[in-house]
């Protein structure tokens, strides 16, 4: 049996191709959400979390802001964030001031922040996941070169998934 041959039912009734990368949308704004209330939030995600993390690229944005306001010391609240994305030149690509204020009705507590980031950060490590498995599979395909640099190569890949969460300096 080959990839191609893999039924529907294996792949929940859709094509490997059109699967939505993992993300979780809530575990997103809540993040962003608790970091807009709350300057401790904002100390609890910074460590563990980057921008490229999040999966809706107007969150990345938001996300950057805040850490910009932070890093000099600056409010981190709506206010302040709306005022940075003017600044930039971003505030339209980020959803909004409105988007901004939603984020904070959004979020059940600022306390619990860094568990969301957590799951933030979770499914951003299973999309780098998915983008090496799919290299791994295109080199396979590709069947360029040796068959163990090929094997060589795919674990290179598997360790720059797992290797950049464990000695990335954050």
């Amino acid at each position: 049996m080959s990839i191609a041959d893999i039924s529907e039912d294996r792949l929940g009734g859709r094509r490997e191709s059109e699967r939505t990368p993992p993300h979780d949308l809530l575990a997103e704004q809540s993040t962003l959400g608790g970091m807009l209330l709350s300057g401790d939030a904002v100390a609890d995600v910074v460590e563990s979390l980057r921008s490229s993390d999040f999966y809706v690229p107007k969150h990345e944005l938001i996300f950057e802001a805040i850490l910009s306001l932070y890093s000099h010391g600056e409010p981190t609240d709506v206010i302040a964030v709306t005022d940075e994305l003017i600044k930039t030149g971003d505030l339209q690509r980020a959803g909004g001031a409105d988007y901004l204020h939603s984020l904070t009705s959004i979020v059940p507590t600022a306390a619990n922040a860094g568990y969301y980031a957590s799951i933030v950060r979770e499914r951003a490590l299973l999309r780098r996941l998915v983008e090496a498995g799919t290299r791994i599979v295109q080199m396979g395909y590709n069947g360029q070169g040796d068959a163990l640099d090929l094997v060589n190569n795919a674990q290179s890949e598997i360790y720059s998934v797992t290797g950049a969460e464990q000695t990335e300096d954050y």
